[in-house]
């Protein structure tokens, strides 16, 4: 066996810099006013049309594209704004669909690649969890790399791929791989293509002493697997195919997410999928549909033997007891799928177990199953047998729109249920896999229309501003020549794909009003161009309620009860419950309510149960619940009692009704509860040490008060820059912003064209003149940040006094309300939707929340940006600072555990355990299930964070971001603080004052209260 391992390193993004387009100063003196005098904008306009617009106009006899890149799915993570233009699949697709489909197979062997780039790889046998081994394969058991394959091609055509692969077990949540052909990606799906794991429950269902049931966790097992390559953005029903023309071509699949074991490359065609009546000819039966024994099987959905997804585990749903099983009184997981079953080609397989069935014979397939997210539609699963789709009617099985479960067969075009054949004396397997259906023809070309209606919105803005005056004729029209023939192809196209939506659906009504709406308004620009602009708002919030409706109507959700095998003489079993019955278990219900504890999610009491809250949503909640009942309790056996409470903490304690332990507290309250010696010092426990190196180094300075530490970190979010390299690059930027006077260099070529760029601010609250302002500084805070960068915290060293009458901190204070007043940012805007349209290609925000927003909200522009450390400050040595605060949430122990047995101990060892990496991977695989990608956890461990779905390059990004996290210590104070710094900000920005002079004025009150609490509560002023 051959073996290569070299040696890995961490690299840090590169601080590149490049030529920036100057007049930050001339900037500073001549503010570009959104009201400014008619004859003014006027002028502005005309400037407005400069060769940086249109750089924007649309070829529109070209093919929709847009970027990507072979190893970056979809964001670029240096700064680096120079991107690949890539053809969608769906162009490609219908350039090439018509081209001959050769029935030349092209098999290589995985081991048998010419060139490889990667850190560690082996090449020979591997042996799956079964005992099956397969020869000559490449073992790629690393998370990157490449290798490069030589095909000769005999016959120029279409080909789809088939891989045999062994995923191996790594802390990665999937497997991805880019394939290029000669050095080229053809199209951007063929940069993210995705490979199934193989998952199944860790144990059986097991039943806590009160009689609920506890989910089993999920674990990754080793499967050799055989599947062709899917489009896993939901718009194909078959396999990608690639264009070869005949000769020699150089094949490299490269990855961020590999770790798999791959046996062959098979360039084929896929087998056409045969009618029924040759299916019933092909199977060599040696029993007739009428001789098959009578009855029928049922095999309970939460039973499933492998999942493709971690998040495919067990539900439940005790709502009626027409689910089976049902229990009026105690949880029991009795479905599977839920919110979490409904991405492309995620598949769940059942087993028939050898014996199960009476007799060999023919069988029809029921499946007791809901879906009630997609009104008016029906989702839609490939039903395998044994690893094949029998027949065209397994090949797309609709699962229409209901409320409750119904019972969906397998049917023919005429209603008839068909049959397949199996033998009672060998396992059979049921495998269930998410595909689009016709809904996915209309979703591709709705992808393009949305890209294609975000460029002209941002070329009319360019134009007009976004807040066109309505006295003003822009004449955008001739501006962009081609606007009003776009917008008449586009609502065309939308009328069209209305059409088809409302065929699908069998009615007309609110399933496409999005796509009404959106027509509506641009037909009226069609019919009046002049008025184009005032229907500028119009077109911006139908364009986010049609992506919206994209995202929603893209999932194939399904929730399954069972399924059941019937002899063609039997009648499958009514799926609702009798009258009698659901009274009967409605009144149960009912009855068992008056016991229950709605706080309290664990069975667990007693004298000595840890009573542990937590401050976050009933979701989050219940994940705590089962890890703790199925690790926890099962290794240490303490007895934990997990309740959900939301705020109240403090409130709670002084009354003595408090926790024993507080997870997920943020803010000021670690440190306002350890002033009043509530909590327990962490540091002093054993262990503490080992602990402290899961993090980076300031992370405990939020727990820390007077010497002591009060906490472990659980969340760790900060600010980072997020930037539309297409939109910098269209106006003729080459690197993303590195500082803050880059970011101001940029300032004259953006506003020309009515872009600017967003800051972190405290939210506003219903009263605009108002700020929901925290005790802690909030993260991305650009005055904090800039303070920080100069080497500067809030405090001296004793936390006596601020640092605010330094000039550091007035230059920072300075620059901070510049922008607001020299450069006219906006104090409120939703960054989102600017970021989206391009009207904002900057923005600075929290990089977790607004990262998984844009990936899952805003798909049409996938590839279009990136992200990166926010601006920083120059330093004498020549390095760049780019260091920011975060916004925290920790775990604590409060000091009355000590009366119970054992019970600091136990508090501190559940910490432990709930704090570690393993628990805390899980936890946050878990939550993203729960709550798909934007539930993505901000975990504070820094070995965590790399094994949650973060690919290699994002990781090492917001690694690098983090390594220069400079926290600002929370005090008793710390409300007048943040509170007068922004009195001080208003003053300035809003009341034209003095900066030097409003910041000293606030800073004496600051100083005046942190000395008043600071001997309140008997400490040394």
């Amino acid at each position: 066996m051959q073996s290569v391992v070299l040696p890995k390193k961490y690299v840090r993004p590169p601080k590149a810099t490049a030529d920036r387009k100057k007049g930050g100063t001339a900037l500073a003196n001549y503010k570009w006013h959104k009201r400014a005098a008619a004859a003014v904008l006027a002028c502005l306009m005309t400037a407005a049309a400069l060769p940086a617009t249109a750089a924007f106009a649309a070829k529109t006899d070209t093919v929709q594209t847009t970027a990507a890149s072979a190893e970056k799915a979809v964001s670029d993570t240096g700064g680096d704004l120079t991107y690949e233009e890539q053809e969608t699949y769906s162009d490609y697709y219908d350039q090439y669909a018509e081209q001959s489909r050769p029935a030349a197979e092209i098999t290589v062997s995985g081991a048998d690649f010419q060139k490889a780039d990667c850190e560690s790889y082996e090449a020979g046998s591997y042996t799956d969890k079964n005992g099956e081994s397969r020869n000559n394969a490449l073992i790629w058991n690393n998370a990157e790399g490449s290798f490069s394959y030589q095909l000769n091609v005999p016959e120029t055509g279409i080909y789809s791929v088939q891989m045999t692969y062994c995923p191996i077990v790594s802390n990665t949540s999937e497997i991805s791989v880019s394939l290029a052909i000669d050095g080229e990606v053809p199209y951007d799906t063929a940069s993210r293509l995705k490979l199934n794991k193989v998952y199944q429950n860790k144990t059986e269902i097991k039943t806590d002493d009160v009689g609920n049931q506890v989910r089993p966790a999920q674990e990754q097992i080793e499967l050799w697997q055989t599947t062709w390559l899917g489009d896993s953005d939901g718009l194909f029903n078959e396999p990608v195919f690639f264009y070869l023309e005949k000769g020699t071509h150089e094949i490299t699949l490269s990855s961020e997410k590999a770790y798999f074991a791959l046996e062959t490359i098979r360039f084929a065609q896929p087998e056409e999928v045969s009618d029924y009546d040759t299916y019933v000819s092909s199977v060599n039966a040696s029993v007739s549909k009428d001789s098959t024994p009578s009855g029928v099987v049922r095999i309970e959905g939460e039973n499933a033997v492998l999942k493709s997804d971690s998040v495919l585990y067990p539900t439940y749903d005790n709502s009626s007891s027409s689910i089976s099983p049902s229990d009026p009184k105690h949880m029991l997981y009795n479905t599977i799928g839920s919110g979490n079953w409904e991405k492309a080609l995620q598949t769940i397989t059942w087993q028939v177990d050898a014996g199960t069935l009476a007799g060999d014979g023919w069988y029809k397939l029921g499946i007791k199953a809901r879906q009630e997210e997609m009104r008016g539609f029906y989702s839609n699963r490939r039903i395998y047998i044994d690893g094949k789709v029998p027949s065209e009617e397994f090949d797309q099985v609709k699962f229409y729109y209901d409320t409750d479960f119904r019972m969906t067969t397998v049917q023919n075009d005429d209603g008839e249920d068909v049959c397949v054949y199996l033998t009672a004396g060998e396992d059979h397997t049921i495998t269930m896999e998410v595909i689009p259906g016709e809904i996915g023809d209309s979703m591709r070309q709705l992808d393009a229309i949305v890209l294609d209606l975000n460029t002209y919105y941002r070329k009319i803005v360019m134009i007009t501003g976004p807040e066109p005056d309505k006295y003003t004729d822009y004449y955008v029209h001739e501006k962009i020549p081609e606007l009003v023939d776009e917008f008449q192809r586009i609502s065309d196209e939308l009328k069209a794909i209305q059409g088809h939506i409302e065929s699908l659906a069998n009615s007309k009504g609110s399933e496409a009003a999005s796509l009404e709406q959106m027509t509506v308004i641009l037909d009226k620009c069609i019919s009046e161009p002049l008025q184009i602009p005032n229907y500028l708002s119009q077109i911006k919030d139908y364009i986010t309620s049609l992506s919206s409706w994209m995202r929603d109507y893209r999932d194939q959700p399904l929730e399954v009860d069972y399924l059941e095998l019937a002899s063609p003489d039997a009648d499958f079993p009514s799926a609702k419950a009798g009258f009698w019955s659901a009274i009967s278990y409605s009144f149960q219900r009912f009855t068992a309510s008056w016991d229950e504890d709605y706080s309290s999610l664990s069975s667990t009491t007693g004298d000595d149960a840890i009573e542990v809250w937590v401050s976050l949503g009933r979701d989050q909640a219940q994940v705590v619940k089962d890890l703790v009942e199925s690790e926890f309790q099962q290794q240490y056996n303490v007895p934990i009692s997990i309740n959900l409470v939301v705020g109240g903490v403090v409130e709670a304690t002084l009354a003595d009704k408090g926790p024993d332990v507080a997870l997920f507290l943020g803010g000021e309250f670690p440190v306002n509860l350890a002033a009043r010696g509530l909590l327990a010092d962490v540091s002093q426990m054993d262990g503490y040490d080992e602990m402290t190196r899961l993090y980076q180094d300031t992370a405990m300075v939020p727990y820390q008060y007077e010497g002591g530490t009060y906490g472990l970190p659980l969340t760790r979010s900060w600010a980072m820059m997020f930037y539309r390299k297409d939109v910098l690059s269209e106006l003729g930027f080459t690197q993303a912003p590195q500082t803050w006077e880059e970011l101001i260099d940029m300032l004259p070529a953006l506003q020309r064209s009515y872009m600017s760029a967003g800051l972190v601010l405290p939210a506003v609250a219903a009263d605009a003149n108002q700020a929901t302002i925290s005790a802690a500084t909030e993260s991305g805070l650009t005055f904090a940040s800039l303070l920080l960068q100069r080497g500067q915290n809030y405090y001296n060293s004793a936390q006596t006094k601020t640092t605010f009458d330094t000039n550091a901190a007035i230059d920072a204070f300075e620059m901070w309300t510049d922008f607001y007043t020299k450069y006219d940012f906006d104090q409120q805007y939703d960054a989102f939707s600017r970021f989206r349209t391009g009207e904002y290609p900057i923005v600075v925000s929290d990089y977790c929340t607004f990262f998984n927003q844009l990936a899952v909200a805003a798909p049409e522009i996938d590839g279009l940006w990136g992200f990166a450390p926010i601006p920083g400050t120059l330093q004498e040595d020549g390095t760049i600072s780019h260091a920011v605060n975060s916004n925290n949430t920790g775990a604590v122990i409060f000091n009355k555990v000590d009366k119970k047995t054992n019970g600091m101990d136990n508090a501190w060892t559940f910490l432990k355990w709930f704090c570690s990496t393993e628990v805390q991977v899980e936890y946050g695989t878990q939550i993203e299930g729960l709550l798909g990608q934007m539930g993505r956890y901000a975990t504070a461990n820094t070995e965590a964070l790399t094994q949650l779905a973060w690919s290699t390059d994002e990781a090492n990004t917001i690694l690098g971001a983090m390594d220069e996290l400079e926290e600002i210590p929370i005090i008793p104070a710390s409300y007048s603080v943040t509170r007068n710094v922004m009195n001080a900000f208003r003053d300035v920005v809003n009341n034209n004052e003095n900066p030097r002079d409003t910041l000293m004025s606030y800073n004496r009150d600051i100083n005046e209260e942190i000395t008043r609490k600071r001997e309140n509560l008997g400490l040394d002023s």
